[in-house]
């Protein structure tokens, strides 16, 4: 047992958030932690972290073990380099690193080499610190950091650039590397794979699979989960549910779950009717005979004890409500929707892409793959006009009308409320805007006139996408539309797109979602831009893993 908690709770506002929760984590463990947005996810990694303390019950740590903790945004120094921040994943080793680099100026010092005793003692100490530096894994620490940092996406130039030049995905992955190298009993991983390019997180589902150690892990990729997990904890009404099984079975035992809940629940209010009817009976034997007056209360209290349980049993709920998403296009386009003709972007003297030609017709549903940083969005921004190609034309087709969804949520004003957005799309009056919010979004009415910029990551994205849904347009361009969504979330913009009419051109590296919803990839390779039909396990099966989607190189793991 490495974590046990027991009986533990916690309240947000009032709001009860876990009821009592009880379960144990052990050595080996690979565990998804899933549940709607909202449900407390991040707040229990924080409290078996020990970053948050449970308001009751305890939380019980194997002695010895360690726990660490990937946070959605950790706390790095911006004016360290990238392989510094990683390297203080162990300061024990830059510690004495630091020591036998002061050793070796004193070696150098003539003033000590002038005398033989003083000499001695300094190349005495020196042995000593390098017996245990060599016993701390010292010698081979840069080079597992930099295997580390290549394997998530990192250049070689990249690891001595000062981590305030890197975007907020980037110092996410710096901090999933300081906590990889530092290899813990216990990972706590929260979202890990939002940043991570298609090989990267191949690569890390890789490292994970070799890890000795627990893995938790919160994540919304389906395939990402059913590749190494062997445990899910679900959190759902502030209770959490264990199943034995990766993603993929996980549907199934919880159905099963449910359907058992509900028998159960029904075969008590039956129970229940028939104590009800009993009570009544005795109660009007007693009436007319006193001799039934004890049985009769007994039966009373009988039913009081078994009306009170099922009141504390809270009926299954075999169909949540979810939010709703509809791309109607008030009219379709021409056959032929999109055009680049002998396109291609440089950026100084660094090209991003070589001259290419694409056609795209009415219809098609296009995945756009590469690895980080190879030109996916500077593409999309060349289509929307936003930038100009350093050589050839893009046109769009007759009647094409673009729709375009920012993984930057750059779509929104943060100042504005949800209310002020939907009306700025549609004329209409407050109270139909907060019931379209509340139907579509889930939002309550407070949220409804919140500031868009205090909203979650997850509400301002299905805000971006119920907006879309507004404009009636017929060609959309989806920049990461499943980044910030939960899983239910996920399965109805899926359903969405299926039942959309319309041109779709997406990047994504949710594998489950590119095999849903595309019928053609458009990737681009080192520079060069090519087309494959069929959907993403199509395209990688047929490129057998050889074209460029970013790193896969794994590190020796110490332990």
């Amino acid at each position: 047992m490495l974590v046990r908690a027991t009986q533990v709770n916690k309240y947000y506002g009032g709001n009860l958030v876990f009821d009592n929760l009880d379960f144990e984590i052990n050595k080996g463990d690979k565990i998804a932690l899933i549940g709607e947005n909202g449900s407390g996810k991040s707040t229990l990694f924080k409290i078996l972290s020990g970053k948050q303390p449970p308001d009751s019950g305890t939380v019980v740590v194997s002695k010895g073990a360690t726990i660490d903790y990937l946070e959605q945004e950790p706390h790095i120094n911006p004016s360290d380099t990238v392989i510094d921040v990683v390297m203080e994943a162990d300061p024990h080793i830059v510690k004495l690193h630091k020591k036998l680099e002061h050793l070796e100026a004193r070696m150098g010092d003539p003033e000590v080499g002038a005398d033989p005793d003083e000499f001695q003692a300094v190349l005495d100490e020196y042995g000593l610190l390098q017996g245990q530096f060599e016993q701390a894994g010292g010698y081979n620490y840069e080079a597992k950091i930099r295997s580390v940092l290549r394997g998530i996406g990192f250049s070689e130039e990249q690891l001595t650039q000062p981590a305030s030049s890197l975007s907020g995905g980037e110092k996410k992955l710096i901090g999933l590397a300081r906590l990889l190298v530092k290899e813990p009993e216990l990972l706590l991983l929260d979202e890990p794979d939002n940043h991570l390019d298609l090989k990267a997180k191949e690569w890390l589902e890789q490292y994970i699979l070799a890890h000795d150690g627990a893995v938790a892990t919160i994540s919304h990729d389906r395939y990402f989960l059913d590749r190494f997990i062997n445990h899910i904890f679900e959190l759902e009404d502030g209770k959490i549910y264990e199943y034995h099984c990766n993603y993929s079975g996980f549907q199934e035992a919880k159905q099963r779950r449910l359907e058992k809940e509900a028998q159960l629940y029904e075969m008590q209010k039956r129970e229940l009717k028939e104590l009800e009817k009993t009570a009544r009976r005795l109660k009007l034997w007693a009436s007319l005979n006193l001799k039934f007056a004890g049985r009769a209360q007994n039966k009373k209290r009988q039913l009081n004890v078994r009306r009170a349980e099922l009141q504390n049993t809270p009926k299954p709920v075999l169909n949540r409500n979810t939010v709703e998403l509809e791309f109607g296009q008030e009219e379709r386009s021409g056959k032929l929707a999109l055009q680049l003709k002998d396109v291609s972007l440089n950026y100084g003297d660094r090209p991003l892409f070589a001259p290419f030609d694409l056609t795209i017709q009415y219809g098609e549903r296009i995945g756009l793959a590469g690895p980080n940083g190879s030109g996916k969005t500077s593409l999309f921004r060349l289509i929307l006009g936003e930038e100009t190609p350093t050589t050839g034309s893009i046109r769009l087709g007759a009647r094409v009308k673009v729709g375009y969804y920012s993984q930057e949520q750059q779509t929104l004003d943060f100042r504005q409320t949800p209310v002020d957005f939907v009306r700025s799309i549609q004329p209409m009056v407050d109270e139909k805007a907060v019931a379209l919010l509340k139907g579509r979004l889930l939002l309550d009415y407070e949220e409804c006139f919140t500031p868009i910029g205090r909203l979650s990551g997850g509400q301002k994205s299905r805000l971006q996408l119920v907006g879309l849904g507004m404009k009636g347009i017929n060609f959309l361009l989806l920049d990461e539309p499943t980044n910030n969504l939960d899983i239910p979330s996920m399965i109805v913009l899926e359903d969405a797109l299926l039942d959309f009419e319309g041109t779709i051109l997406v990047i994504s590296h949710d594998r489950y979602f590119l095999d849903q919803v595309v019928d053609k990839i458009v990737a681009i390779e080192n520079g060069q831009v090519k087309e494959y039909p069929g959907n993403f396990t199509d395209f990688y099966d047929r490129t057998a893993g050889k074209v460029d989607m970013g790193r896969l190189n794994m590190p020796k793991q110490t332990r």
